[in-house]
């Protein structure tokens, strides 16, 4: 029998993946079954099962690939960008997409952490990764603070924990109805107010 490299181990766990993401997606993670996203790979039930036990097991391994795929958006932002303020736009653009266009993932995390308070593995788990993250946006911040961007009125961990509420609520609005309906965009730009308010954005003359 020919071995099985890593490489191939890593593909099919990635091919896997990605067929739970469109399921999730379509049908949210509580409906989604095992059943679904062996249809949706095109393996067999084994072959799946072989690499992950549960939707459970699939949704937390997605999570955990976005967080870590984070510091490296951050870093190559802050390459290409001037300015840290600059990076932030880059970040929040993500919450610019059209009214028309696919649900993301977002919105299936938030389904999975709106009840994990009612299981204390879950809880830990979102815990884990909401300081994850906010760990990287703060790290970010302080760039601009080090480089005299920023003179921020509020603790940075407060700054990027009030941000991640707002966001959280968008996702949430254009689930449910149109952007317009929620006034998202409005919204959008209200937390960029606040954001340079909040961190006293110097203009560049200033710095």
């Amino acid at each position: 029998m020919p071995k099985v490299t890593q490489e191939h181990i890593e593909k099919r766990k990635a091919e896997i993946l990605d067929a739970a993401e469109r399921v999730f997606k379509r049908k949210g993670f509580e409906p989604t079954t095992m059943q679904d996203v062996v249809e949706e790979s095109g393996m067999s039930r084994g072959g799946v099962y072989q690499y992950y036990t549960s939707t459970e097991d699939m949704i937390q391994t997605l999570h955990e690939r976005i967080i870590g795929e984070l510091p490296k958006h951050l870093k190559r932002w802050v390459a290409e960008k001037q300015t840290i303020w600059e990076v932030i736009e880059a970040y929040l653009q993500d919450y610019e997409r059209p009214a028309n266009e696919e649900k993301g993932f977002g919105i299936v995390m938030f389904e999975y952490s709106v009840v994990s308070w009612r299981n204390e593995q879950r809880r830990r788990f979102m815990l884990k990764n909401a300081l994850e993250m906010r760990k990287q946006l703060v790290n970010l911040l302080h760039i601009g603070v080090e480089r005299g961007e920023f003179r921020p009125l509020q603790p940075l961990e407060a700054i990027v924990s009030f941000m991640g509420n707002v966001t959280d609520g968008f996702i949430l609005h254009s689930s449910i109805a149109d952007r317009e309906t929620f006034c998202v965009n409005e919204q959008l730009e209200g937390l960029k107010i606040y954001l340079r308010t909040v961190l006293q954005v110097q203009e560049e003359s200033e710095t």
